[in-house]
């Protein structure tokens, strides 16, 4: 992982502040934390992508209640 500073992400197209970017604890195992916005509340499924050092990673679906 390349650091918080290098690290972006989108839910639905829209900015999302990165809050945590590193090892997760274990070999090869990072983990983003993001601050989800409360007016993604019940909006059900949404797209996050996440970009590190520029290149972007596998668009994922999640389920937002």
């Amino acid at each position: 992982m390349s650091g918080i500073a290098n690290v972006s992400a989108t839910v639905n197209g829209v900015d999302t502040p990165v809050i945590f970017a590193g090892n997760a604890g274990y070999a090869g195992v990072d983990q983003v934390n993001v601050q989800l916005p409360a007016t993604l509340a019940g909006s059900g499924t949404a797209a996050v992508q996440l970009t590190a050092s520029g290149i972007a990673a596998n668009t994922v679906q999640v389920a937002i209640q």
